[in-house]
């Protein structure tokens, strides 16, 4: 009695496996590089609210120590060549020696520029926040 085969006759269903897989594969790997740039520019934030916070810290007044973080942090951010369709820098603490400043910094980016597919994917707000102690043997007033 013959046997029927469904993969016709030398059972080879490869071409129809390639079609398929191909680009769930595909998928998987743009999703792999989408996450991995994401997590790139969460780094940069941060980054970039550390610098903040270590210029805001070494200014000898509240005003100039928000503007230098201000400063630094535009700086920091173009120089990672991360590009945020807004941003804010905010800076607070004690400017007293042996005090402590902390600088929050949130940046507002497209995923079609962080995952780099080109995709109008929305956007993501990246925030983050570092401190600092003030040096506690600085002149200047407090």
């Amino acid at each position: 009695m013959p046997r029927c085969r469904l993969r016709g006759g030398r059972g080879d269903s490869g071409p129809l496996e390639a079609v398929i897989l191909v680009p769930v594969v595909l998928a998987m790997f743009a999703l792999v590089v989408a996450y991995g740039r994401t997590t790139q520019a969460d780094s940069k934030v941060e980054h970039a609210a550390a610098v903040g916070a270590r210029a805001a810290a070494s200014a000898q007044t509240a005003g100039g120590g928000s503007a230098f973080a201000q400063r630094v942090v535009d700086q920091s951010l173009a120089g990672a060549g991360l590009s945020c369709t807004s941003r804010s820098v905010s800076v607070g603490g004690n400017y007293a020696p042996g005090g402590r400043v902390t600088v929050t910094v949130s940046c507002v980016a497209s995923l079609a520029d962080l995952t780099g597919l080109g995709l109008p994917l929305g956007s993501r707000t990246l925030t983050a926040t570092a401190s600092e102690v003030i040096d506690v043997n600085r002149g200047g007033a407090p």
